[in-house]
């Protein structure tokens, strides 16, 4: 048995193995090595040209590739601190490791928040990667594709948090008072999921865009997927009756082509501007009055507005006149009992005339008009 000098591949110790062994174990950190690979971290020679009477200089330096695979190793197990520290160590050895730049850009989403999405680390991260690659196409098409997958993500983690409107309903039965004021917030932090998904989308050159199908399709799904994180902030406005004013709905717009932004005609087109146009023209009285927006009652008279009312000029003029004064009336009354109690009377009387004549009360996706 022949011992020799090696440097642990994990924790760096410098340790004495057989070197007729395959593998070991470090007496300091317990981690199973390769014993080639460990003996190749601690000695790297170096002939010197200067003359030094023909010596060798041993030099100490760590094994960029183990530290890459281990890397790869912790992102797969989506253990993002530690694969941040391998890939640092990597960098510290090789400052222009595209394979390191590429790990530590995928480690970043591991320690960001809905309120901090950390883009714009991944966006620098990942120029660098394609920067010491020598703009090496694979590398860019990997970076592109990681990008497009975060921006998916988000706008999931957007949709699902608007969709989850339980703890909305609860406030909204206990204190009604303050939880539109009190849900803006909350919409804001998971609608902003939407303009980074668009930052990192607007990262990948347009030539790229123009010449990849299978880009182009994620393109699209981003876009869909941006328009239904839309209509659930939409539907969940509609639990207490608050609309969106025309700004917001200008800028949902814009994003959205941003989104479309070099797609081809025939992909654009898939898109509609319809998802983030729509708008929650609410019963605001009635919602009041049953505290929601979606429940029989009021499915009964929305279908009413839509399919009798709306269908002449002198019903579409009293709606758009209820729906000028009816918010501020909300505002002001809504939650007083006394109000509540003046018009459940004269609402339940109408809702079961219209049901009586034919109108469903079964769940109702207002129409535009």
């Amino acid at each position: 048995m022949a011992l020799v000098p090696a440097k642990c591949t994990q924790c760096g110790a410098n340790i004495n193995i057989d070197n007729e062994l395959e593998a070991a174990v470090c007496e300091h950190c317990g981690t199973p090595f390769i014993v080639e690979k460990a003996i190749n971290n601690y000695n790297t020679t170096i002939t010197n040209n200067n003359d030094f009477s023909g010596a060798n200089i041993n030099v100490v330096s760590a094994d960029i590739d183990n530290l890459l695979e281990l890397a790869e190793m912790a992102i797969d197990a989506k253990n993002g601190d530690e694969a941040l520290e391998y890939s640092n160590r990597a960098l510290e050895i090789n400052p222009k490791s595209y394979k390191a730049w590429l790990i530590k850009m995928k480690t970043v989403e591991y320690s960001s928040t809905v309120g901090n999405t950390k883009n714009n680390e991944i966006i620098k991260y990942g120029n660098k990667a394609i920067e010491n690659s020598n703009n090496n196409e694979d590398v860019k098409k990997e970076v592109y594709k990681y990008y497009i997958n975060r921006a998916t993500n988000l706008l999931m983690i957007g949709i699902n948090s608007l969709k989850d409107t339980a703890k909305v309903k609860q406030l909204l039965a206990i204190s009604p008072s303050g939880v539109a004021k009190g849900d803006t917030a909350t919409r804001i932090l998971y609608l902003n999921l939407g303009n980074e998904a668009l930052k990192l989308k607007r990262e990948i050159p347009k030539e790229y865009i123009k010449q990849d199908s299978e880009l182009q399709e994620r393109i699209v799904i981003l876009a869909k997927l941006y328009s239904s994180m839309c209509e659930a902030d939409v539907e969940r406005i509609s639990i207490y009756g608050l609309k969106l004013n025309p700004a917001a709905l200008e800028t949902r717009e814009k994003v959205l082509l941003g989104f479309k932004e070099y797609l081809p005609e025939e992909k654009a087109d898939e898109i509609k501007n319809e998802a983030v146009k729509k708008n929650n023209e609410g019963c605001y009285v009635a919602t009041a009055v049953y505290g929601s927006y979606d429940c029989p009652q009021v499915w009964t008279l929305r279908r009413y507005r839509d399919n009798q009312l709306a269908q002449t000029w002198y019903g579409r003029a009293f709606i758009r006149t209820y729906y000028a004064i009816s918010p501020t009336i909300v505002k002001w009354f809504g939650e007083t009992n006394w109000f509540k109690s003046m018009w459940r009377g004269k609402l339940d009387r109408m809702v079961n005339n219209l049901n009586s004549n034919g109108v469903d009360n079964t769940p109702y996706n207002d129409k535009e008009w």
